[in-house]
């Protein structure tokens, strides 16, 4: 099973791989980009993967310091119901025992 998903995960990585090298070779007209401090000319495909790359770190960042503290709540907040679940069936056996 292990094999099976490392070879589609392999072959879906060199599919993206084919196809970033054939966007790169077809977007090689230069563009210009204005900044704050000036304006530089780069070529089309090397602005859409920076601006790919910015997204993806962006995304990286919300999840980083929106999500997993969302999901470390939700951890922490299963583990104290367990706890009350555990004690209340404690109690529901104490009142068994006592009634006998």
């Amino acid at each position: 099973m292990f094999w099976i998903k490392f070879i589609l995960i392999a072959a879906i990585l060199l599919v993206v791989l084919l196809l970033g090298v054939e966007f790169s070779t077809l977007n090689t007209d230069p563009v210009t980009i204005n900044y704050l401090l000036g304006a530089t000319t780069l070529p089309l495909s090397l602005v859409m993967v920076c601006a790919f790359a910015a997204g993806v770190l962006v995304t990286a960042l919300v999840g980083a310091f929106v999500v997993l503290p969302l999901r470390w709540q939700v951890a922490r907040l299963r583990q104290t119901v367990s706890g009350k679940e555990h004690e209340i069936s404690l109690l529901a056996r104490k009142v068994g025992r006592d009634v006998r």
